[in-house]
């Protein structure tokens, strides 16, 4: 499915949130928001990472790859410090947030 595609369909599921892609150049932490938030989807484009959800330091999930989808858009997930991603390598992931 084209990305321009999957931001439609994200933003569109659920009105007020934000779809968001997400790029990392190589393994590193990817700051989403700064202060807490909820999450309702994450989708990993790039067939060979992992990418887990954060909520501040600590792991809000399992690590997730393009064939684990999180989709919580029935109930949300919330983040009380903050929501990052973390990245095992250089790629894409898009999120549901807000």
């Amino acid at each position: 499915m084209p990305i321009p595609r999957i931001a439609q369909i994200l933003e569109s599921e659920i009105l007020g949130w934000t779809a968001a892609k997400i790029t990392a150049a190589g393994a590193e932490t990817k700051t989403v928001k700064a202060t807490g938030g909820k999450v309702a989807r994450i989708i990993v484009v790039t067939g060979v990472i992992t990418v887990t959800p954060v909520d501040g330091s600590t792991a809000a999930w399992s690590a997730l790859t393009s064939a684990s989808e999180l989709n919580l858009t029935g109930t949300p997930m919330k983040f009380s410090t903050s929501i990052k991603l973390t990245f095992s390598d250089a790629g894409d992931a898009w999120i549901l947030y807000k």
